[in-house]
């Protein structure tokens, strides 16, 4: 297959959809060599945080001179996005030809009577062939959702298991208590290995520990009480943490601090385990750390800022953020989330900060229609505005923003793409 027809089977198993469970992929990597096998990877799982922590201790790693992969979901910028090695997206090329040998294996499973597998499962073993292929000295292996039945759980040795902020979303799936959800997100830890937790809410800490209790791992939690924020602002944000000494970071977000200063602490377990990391490396990787639809500041008149809160522990982290870098502005709201996600709540958190917001529908088939988010979004809005598009949404918000006020676009991080085309069509730099 070339690329076009790479992309054209990849679309082919989007429409299948997805089903829960390693046998599929367990198979499927076998058929591969089992690349997964060779690669020293640290897992990352968690509601909010995987890939601004990822973002943070790939710059570090890379830094201290390491071929650091990536594996990353949801795409926001492009499809290669999701496979990357210090920042460089797989090459179309390569997609083709991992995506042709899979392709083969997975006809060969299903004359065999194995199941097709899915989408996520083809794309997570196209990580791992493509990682190995290029000899990369670490991967940050980031799972898709949940934990436990997530297809990068066939990895049995992960060098390092991560757990970022655990929160309500995906409940149909994960469980609609957070001790459920927590639980599934503690499925990746295995026998014998190193695991830090973001410090949080007691209930999802006490799931955590437990599962280290049984697998005899060795749980590290991250210290707030040890984070000292120096400064804040929407180019620099300066902070302590624990022995190290004025961390720079340049992605605001008040959250940003906390991803950052996790990443700190999953770069010392890893020196202690052998890498080769100083405190020069973790400074500037830090510093280096960027991440799109993340609190992303465009400049301009007016300023517009790119957010991916798509559940209500998003939605607060994000208000908490207009709080701090935005409090005597005038915020004007552009909103896409898709229909599975609890969006009644996450407009309830950010209500505060504006009185007006304008909605569309995200590009996906779980897309909410942009009049029944105006509906909800009229409880809590005073003004509020269907639109066709997100170009329509930002033409109407700059119009009600003016030069004085900010343009928050927010909800699903597929609506990225589209606003960085309607910001590069305005000659808006990015």
């Amino acid at each position: 297959m070339n690329y076009y027809e790479s992309m054209a089977y990849i679309e082919q198993l989007n429409k299948a959809g997805s089903v829960y469970g390693l046998s599929r992929i367990k198979e499927l990597l076998r058929r591969l060599g089992n690349p997964e096998e060779q690669l020293s990877i640290v897992h990352i799982a968690g509601t909010n945080g995987k890939g601004s922590f990822g973002a943070f201790l790939g710059e570090i790693l890379k830094a201290a001179g390491y071929q650091t992969g990536r594996y990353i979901s949801p795409a926001v910028l492009g499809y290669g996005e999701r496979i990357q090695i210090n920042g460089q997206w797989i090459g179309d090329d390569d997609i083709a030809d991992i995506l042709t040998e899979i392709r083969q294996i997975c006809e060969r499973m299903i004359n065999e009577g194995f199941e097709q597998p899915t989408v996520f499962e083809v794309e997570t073993a196209m990580a791992f062939v493509y990682f190995k292929r290029k000899h990369t000295d670490f991967v940050l292996l980031e799972a898709g959702l949940g934990g436990r039945n997530d297809s990068t759980n066939v990895i049995e040795r992960p060098i390092l298991s991560v757990l970022t902020s655990i929160s309500l979303d995906h409940t149909a799936l994960l469980g609609d208590s957070l001790e459920a959800i927590a639980d599934e997100k503690a499925g990746i830890i295995k026998h014998h290995q190193e695991v830090l937790i973001y410090e949080q809410e007691k209930t999802a800490v006490k799931v955590v520990s437990k599962q280290c209790l049984k697998m005899e791992s060795t749980l590290y939690i991250t210290d707030w009480s040890k984070l000292q924020v120096i400064s804040q602002s929407l180019i620099s944000q300066q902070f302590d943490y624990r022995d190290e000494k004025g961390l720079l970071i340049r992605m605001p977000g008040t959250y940003q601090i906390y991803n950052a200063a996790a990443a700190v602490d999953a770069a010392l377990i890893l020196k202690r385990q052998g890498a080769s990391i100083e405190k020069t490396h973790i400074f500037e990787g830090l510093k280096n750390a960027r991440w799109p639809g993340r609190f992303e500041v465009f400049d301009g008149k007016p300023l517009i800022i790119a957010d991916g809160a798509h559940n209500p522990d998003g939605a607060q982290r994000l208000a908490e953020s207009i709080d701090t870098y935005l409090k005597n502005d005038k915020v004007i709201y552009v909103a896409g989330i898709f229909a599975d996600k609890d969006y009644r709540h996450i407009l309830e958190a950010l209500s505060p900060y504006s009185e007006t917001i304008f909605t569309h529908q995200p590009p996906s088939s779980r897309g909410l229609p942009a009049d029944t988010l105006a509906l909800v979004a009229g409880q809590y809005f005073k003004n509020v505005r269907a639109c066709g598009s997100i170009d329509e949404a930002m033409d109407q918000a700059v119009r009600a923003a003016k030069d004085n006020g900010v343009i928050v676009s927010f909800g699903s991080l597929s609506t990225i793409a589209g606003l960085k085309n309607w910001l590069r069509n305005h000659q808006i730099v990015l």
